[in-house]
Formats: C-alpha cells, sequence, structure tokens
C-alpha cells in the first residue's frame, strides 16, 4: 500500500469565518493535522490543528483571519508527507459589502453634495479642463469620506519631491535603452565588453538619462552621436545621452559631463 494524503478546500472565504477542510489519507490511522498559510511552496512551520480522521478520511475548519489568497496543507506526521489544496480567494469584507450594493442616482448625488446624471462616469457630464479647485474622494486613516482639492494634492507632491533620487540601474551585459528602463536613469557600467546601443525608433525627443563608464575599460555605443566622434565612452568617463528630434528624425546624443 503507497502511503499518500490528499486535502481539498472551498475556492473562496470570508474573513473571520470557517472553512470546511476534507481530505484523504493512507494509512487509514494515521493522524493528519492542516492549517492555512498564503503560499504553496514549502510545507509551513505551523501552528497545525488535527483534524478529525476516521477510516483515512479527515475533516477540519480553518478559519481565514485576513483578506487574500490562501491555501490548506494537510501533514501526515507519521509517514511526513504533506499536501496543499488550490487556491482559496479571501475578498476584503468592506469592499465586499461596497461592491454587492448598487448606488442609485440619488445617493451619488447626495455623496458629491450636488447633482449626479447617471450611476457610472460614463454617464456622468463631462468635466472641464481640471483646476487645483477640483476635488476628489478620499478616506485619510480611518473609513470617513473626505473632500481633497487638486491643489492640495500638488502641495503635497511638491513636498515630496526634493527628497526624490533618481534609480541607480547597474549595467553588466549588452543592452538597448528604453523609456521604461533607463529614461531619467543613471546608468553606471560595471563590466566590460558592453555595448549600449539606443533604437531611435523606440525612444524620443526628451530621453535623458547619465552613464558613467566604472568598467575600467571602455564601453562600445551605436545609434549614439558622440559629441567628441567615435564610437566608444572612455573609462571614468560621464556621459549625459539626451534624445533630440532634428529634422524630423530622433537623435540620441552623448555630451561628456
Amino acid at each position: 500500500m503507497t502511503n499518500a494524503v490528499t486535502i481539498s478546500a472551498p475556492a473562496t472565504g470570508t474573513v473571520g469565518q470557517g472553512l470546511a477542510i476534507t481530505g484523504s489519507v493512507v494509512p487509514a490511522t494515521d493522524t493528519v493535522s492542516i492549517m492555512l498559510s498564503q503560499q504553496n511552496s514549502t510545507l509551513p512551520t505551523g501552528p497545525f490543528v488535527s483534524a478529525t480522521t476516521s477510516n483515512g478520511a479527515f475533516a477540519g475548519v480553518l478559519t481565514p483571519v485576513a483578506a487574500g489568497t490562501w491555501y490548506a496543507w494537510a501533514w501526515d506526521q507519521t509517514t511526513g508527507l504533506s499536501a496543499v489544496s488550490g487556491a482559496i480567494t479571501v475578498p476584503n469584507a468592506a469592499l465586499s459589502a461596497v461592491l454587492a450594493v448598487p448606488i442609485s442616482a440619488e445617493q451619488v448625488a447626495s455623496l458629491l453634495g450636488g447633482s449626479a446624471a447617471g450611476e457610472t462616469p460614463d454617464e456622468l457630464p463631462a468635466a472641464a479642463a481640471a483646476s487645483g479647485t477640483d476635488t476628489f474622494l478620499v478616506a485619510q486613516g480611518g473609513k470617513n469620506i473626505l473632500a481633497q482639492s487638486l491643489t492640495a494634492l500638488w502641495t503635497w507632491i511638491q513636498a515630496q519631491l526634493p527628497s526624490y533620487l533618481q534609480p541607480q540601474v547597474n549595467v553588466s551585459t549588452n543592452i538597448n535603452l528604453t523609456n521604461s528602463a533607463h529614461n531619467g536613469r543613471f546608468l553606471v557600467v560595471t563590466a566590460t565588453g558592453v555595448t549600449i546601443t539606443a533604437l531611435t525608433a523606440s525612444l524620443g525627443p526628451g530621453f535623458q538619462c547619465l552613464l558613467f563608464n566604472n568598467s575600467g575599460s571602455t564601453v562600445a555605443v551605436s545609434g549614439i552621436t558622440l559629441s567628441g566622434g567615435g564610437s566608444t565612452i572612455a573609462a571614468g568617463a560621464r556621459v549625459l545621452l539626451t534624445g533630440w528630434n532634428v529634422g524630423n528624425t530622433v537623435t540620441i546624443y552623448g555630451d561628456p559631463l
């Protein structure tokens, strides 16, 4: 007889409510322990609880304590075998309650302190150009919904900007420059034999990044017009790479710092 353990659990659950967990075990007399975990790759360390076992079948109840994706684990302490269930989706209870209750046009109008033409954004009147007096709804550390203005939001953003640091990207292999990965970054070449290529079709005017060659050797470039000519950047050099639209053609220029 081959030792085995299986486990089944509901596909969905609710925070604070028990889930019916069932399964089977071979040998039929073995004790099975169960628990919930938010990962399904490694047997958790506990705490496990004992399931009720009868003739090779076991059952128990487990209760998710928070929203998220959970997995039920079964562990046969005698054989050391374990099994894990499929994903159990536990939605945020407060969000579920909100989504389950339709909001009428009258309720929307009351919430906004004005009038509403419909129940969905596409049914509302088109807004004028954005201004600082525009407001949106926010919750600030609690469940009360408050009105916030775009001017106040911009003031907050300005206060954060001085502490923002441009990300550094270490380059150790050949790369093609992209807006998403390299625009507004500090590029530091850390390995020899690297080629940096600018595919102008995927970049555009306004692209900019700083490059520091810290490899101890020259860095080859392709698609980049260096101010000093050539196609390599010397060891220890710092270069500003910028994209310009010249004669309807985007060109990436490299200027030393």
